[in-house]
């Protein structure tokens, strides 16, 4: 029964590594780089205005660092208590941010991002032309 525990509660930081974490993890490093450089060019193009931007920026960016850490402090919690258990929160942490590395990059999925945190706070006919010009 010990080794069947040991299999499960690695299996389980393994998933929640990848799941979880990894874009958690990234999603908060996006706040600070394409998701900020998204929101100032949809202030230049006046789809939204800079103070209703100053004024979710900085929430969202502490709420991403702060879940963030959270996230990382439990499982790296857990993880150091079971056997072999860094390794699997290692390889797949390491995993989960190459496969979730698209979170960093400047698509289709920063669009819903910025819709998603600043809901009726812009011009949508506005966003919808910049994103038609630009994807």
């Amino acid at each position: 029964m010990d080794n069947l525990t040991l299999l499960l509660s690695n299996v389980g930081v393994t998933a929640f590594s990848f799941f979880v974490a990894a874009p958690v993890t990234l999603n908060a490093i996006s706040t600070f780089g394409v998701q900020k450089r998204f929101a100032r060019a949809m202030i230049e193009e006046g789809v939204i205005e800079e103070e209703k931007v100053r004024q979710m920026e900085r929430k969202k960016q502490l709420a991403g660092v702060l879940v963030s850490l959270l996230v990382l402090g439990a499982i790296f919690y857990v993880a150091s208590r079971i056997s072999f258990g860094m390794v699997c929160l290692t390889v797949a942490l390491a995993l989960g941010l190459f496969r979730y590395r698209k979170i960093l990059q400047f698509n289709s999925l920063t669009v819903k991002r910025f819709q998603n945190t600043y809901r009726d706070e812009y011009d949508a006919d506005r966003l919808n032309r910049y994103v038609d010009k630009m994807f």
